[in-house]
């Protein structure tokens, strides 16, 4: 809730003060006065008048309502989310690391003048289509630890024991 009032009595204010120089520059321009002889001309009114303390105190409570709404509103959700992942289980995201893929080094017996940006003219050599690639991955060392894990048909760790 905290978060929400924050965020929304921040969005209110910028937009309050984007208000303020917006209707002083347009003030300063005259593109108030033209505003008003266009929307005078189409309800056929020849005195129509914006009143500027009119929309500041319009905009001050509109812009109250709209923090005190907002705010509820994300608490409402939030609460409606916490009671349905009980119920559910929620949502888990599991982010894994995976090894990046080796470069090809050069040959021992490989031009040192050579420019390693200019690609070379030896053939690659490619697994024939129906031979799996049986190239080993280097083996990296464990990052992250998980409360479970399956190895070969074992299950190991706190839910084993």
């Amino acid at each position: 809730m905290k978060f929400s009032v924050l965020l929304f009595a921040t969005i209110y204010l910028v937009f309050l003060v984007a208000g303020l120089v917006l209707w002083a520059a347009a003030t300063a321009t005259g593109l108030r006065e033209n505003i008003e002889k266009f929307i005078g001309d189409l309800i056929a009114s020849d005195d129509f008048r914006i009143l500027g303390p009119t929309m500041m105190r319009a905009s001050i409570v509109g812009g109250a309502v709209l923090v005190v709404l907002g705010t509820g509103a994300n608490v409402l959700f939030a609460v409606l989310y916490n009671l349905i992942s009980d119920v559910i289980g929620g949502i888990a995201v599991v982010f894994e690391e995976r090894p990046t893929r080796r470069r090809l080094r050069a040959p021992a017996n490989a031009d040192p003048t050579a420019n390693p940006l200019k690609p070379s003219r030896a053939p690659r050599r490619r697994p024939a289509s129906n031979r799996p690639d049986t190239t080993p991955m280097p083996s990296l060392p464990k990052t992250h630890v998980q409360p479970e894990e399956v190895q070969a048909g074992k299950l190991t760790g706190p839910a084993a024991d």
